[in-house]
């Protein structure tokens, strides 16, 4: 099987595998990002989803840290197993042709880099490499995440005449329909610019980081078990470096994203008019701490995700190629 192809289908595979299993941190993660310590965009009822995701907020660290703890114990009540499916339609699916994606236009970019510039450091073409191949998935990249996050972030609403357990949970497939009713085809790429920057920086970042981990011996030769800790460790390190570095970014994008244009019950004031100023008023209401809010739950679900992507990655590489 040609090279790229092989890349294609294992990264779809570990890109599918990946956020099956951080779906429910990431649901933790992009609720406490977009909480607010003042008054917080809503989804309007049309877009109605679980209450078992409401999260509270407030300026204070002592809420924020509650908020965490919270939403952690609800990951492992029964009637929150529904719940950590909310928005993971797209991605599953999105971003198995996202890795894909990225992984092929990966290893293309980087021989290019190696036929076109031989003397050029192997850490500067792998970090390059990288960054091309984030910027190449903005396709695929910017629905998806803005899908996820609308999904992740929907309010629970009550049918006329039903019971508080009756509530409508929003799907992927609504939040599809909803922007196509109110925002075009356009809206699918709303926060597109800030998505790309992010992507772009943070594959760099995590390309370069699992090749410089990958590389580096413990030992001179290292036993069958040895060499998976070591892949995993790798990936691992990877995630949790490129998120690192790319957070504040995310943080903008999750809440200009979760921000519905037809939500009525918005202020003025509290809409955002771009992601320059959703930045802005991000600041303004909380300070340098709302661009970092959720990151303890980010590096957990990074490494987690980030090792068995690798691993799954090079298992299926391996396969493939006999």
């Amino acid at each position: 099987m040609p090279e790229p192809l092989t890349d294609c289908v294992a990264g779809y595979v570990s890109g599918a595998v990946g956020i099956a299993i951080g779906n429910p941190l990431d649901i933790i993660k992009v609720q406490l990002q977009n909480s607010s310590s003042s008054a917080r965009p809503s989804p309007s009822p049309s877009l109605s989803g679980s209450d078992e995701l409401l999260l509270t907020s407030s300026p204070s660290t002592e809420n924020v840290v509650s908020t965490t703890r919270i939403a952690g114990r609800k990951v492992i009540g029964y009637r929150y197993l529904q719940s950590l499916l909310h928005g993971v339609a797209a991605p599953i699916l999105g971003y198995g042709a996202l890795n894909a994606l990225l992984f092929a236009s990966y290893s293309i970019s980087l021989r290019a880099l190696d036929e076109i510039s031989p003397t050029v450091p192997d850490i500067a073409k792998i970090f390059t490499a990288g960054t091309i191949a984030g910027l190449s998935t903005f396709v695929i990249s910017a629905p998806t995440e803005l899908i996820k996050c609308r999904a992740q972030v929907s309010h629970g609403s009550l049918r006329p005449g039903s019971a508080a357990s009756e509530r409508v949970r929003i799907s992927s497939w609504m939040v599809c329909k909803e922007i196509l009713k109110h925002e075009g085809v356009l809206g699918f790429f709303k926060g597109g610019l800030v998505t790309s920057f992010r992507d772009g920086f943070g594959y760099g970042i995590y390309f370069w980081v699992y090749g410089a981990a990958k590389n580096w011996k413990v030992v001179d030769v290292e036993t069958s078990m040895q060499h998976v800790i070591h892949l995993l460790i790798a990936g691992g390190l990877a995630g949790c470096m490129s998120w690192a570095s790319i957070f504040p970014l995310d943080v903008i994008k999750t809440r200009y994203q979760a921000q519905l244009v037809h939500d009525a019950s918005l202020h003025p004031t509290e809409r955002y008019t771009s992601t320059w100023d959703c930045a802005r008023k991000t600041y303004v209401a909380g300070g340098i701490r709302s661009f970092f809010r959720g990151m303890n739950v980010t590096m957990i679900r990074a490494f987690m995700v980030n090792a068995v992507q690798f691993g799954t990655y090079e298992w299926m590489v391996k396969i493939i190629e006999g």
